[in-house]
């Protein structure tokens, strides 16, 4: 009887072996075939697919797009509207050079090139081509951001430069003007002072109709006929009223260094108009600048980019 039961538990345990066995096959089986059917799933999928091919051709661009953004996430906003506000250029004026030479000699090259690599980009899944131009649209985001900021700060420079230089050509007139009064109050021989009065006679001359021609730049005109007026009239006048004061025969010391000093006015007088030129210009060019509206741009293009990565994800994830 003992003997019985022994076989029958070695049996029954046997049987038991095979059965544990024969299920975990079965299981191993069915995962493999699984694992195999989600493979051949992953290789038939376009979408998949698509999204390596599209991965892989992005991978330069997302570089570049990082350095970009580097560069222009850098940018303080609010300090560049508090500089152009207070119209401090002595404390905006290194911060603002170096700002535009960043912008154009740096981020605007690799901007141009996001912007245009970007566009090339093959795509044939809509779902990707749309989130793709989601990244275009902040590539000529961003690329209209350099170029806008670069052109509006070099011009509001540039503009200040010119008024630096208009302020130093009205000392420098100031300084000739006092010099030639004191030759002229201390003229003390006959011959130096006849020689003076026709200097003088030819200066009141010369300066009346300056007066007159230069009063036309105060009037309610466009910047078109202001310089117009510069060009065709201011400038060919004082040509002709520096030949005027050559033409006068001087033989004394005195009177030729009142002549001297007199013709370097009229040659400030040339710079001071042809800056005056260069400051209409700018400071035109800047009132048709809207500064807030370039600096909007840069949140416009983080907010672009931050739902260009989260649609990525999505679409990684197979969402």
């Amino acid at each position: 009887m003992l003997y019985f039961y022994y076989n029958f538990a070695s049996n029954v345990s046997y049987i038991y072996k095979d059965v544990k066995y024969v299920k975990a096959g079965s299981k191993m089986t069915f995962t493999l075939l699984l694992s195999g059917i989600s493979i051949l799933s992953a290789c038939s999928d376009p979408m998949v697919q698509e999204m390596e091919n599209y991965q892989e051709q992005m991978d330069d661009l997302h570089d570049i797009n990082e350095e970009v953004t580097g560069h222009l996430d850098d940018i303080d906003s609010e300090e560049i509207i508090n500089q152009v506000s207070s119209m401090d250029s002595a404390s905006g004026e290194d911060e603002f050079d170096n700002t535009a030479a960043e912008l154009e000699g740096e981020a605007l090259p690799l901007a141009e090139t996001l912007k245009e690599e970007a566009e090339a980009v093959e795509i044939s899944e809509e779902e990707i081509q749309e989130m793709h131009e989601g990244f275009i649209e902040s590539a000529e985001t961003k690329h209209d951001f350099t170029k806008q900021l670069s052109d509006y700060l070099i011009t509001y420079q540039d503009s200040l430069a010119a008024s630096e230089r208009l302020i130093a050509l009205s000392q420098s007139f100031m300084e000739n003007q006092g010099e030639r009064d004191d030759l002229i109050e201390n003229a003390g021989d006959e011959e130096v002072v006849r020689e003076i009065d026709m200097l003088i006679e030819q200066l009141n001359e010369n300066s009346e109709e300056l007066d007159a021609a230069s009063d036309v730049l105060e009037d309610d005109i466009s910047m078109g006929n202001k310089q117009e007026q510069i060009d065709e009239v201011l400038l060919p006048m004082l040509e002709e009223h520096v030949e005027s004061l050559n033409m006068v025969n001087l033989s004394t010391q005195q009177a030729n260094r009142v002549r001297s000093v007199s013709l370097e006015m009229y040659y400030g007088y040339q710079a001071y108009y042809e800056e005056r030129k260069n400051t209409m210009l700018y400071n035109e060019k800047l009132q048709n600048i809207q500064l807030q509206n370039i600096l909007s741009l840069q949140e416009s293009y983080q907010k672009m980019d931050e739902e260009y990565w989260e649609r990525m994800e999505e679409l990684k994830d197979g969402e």
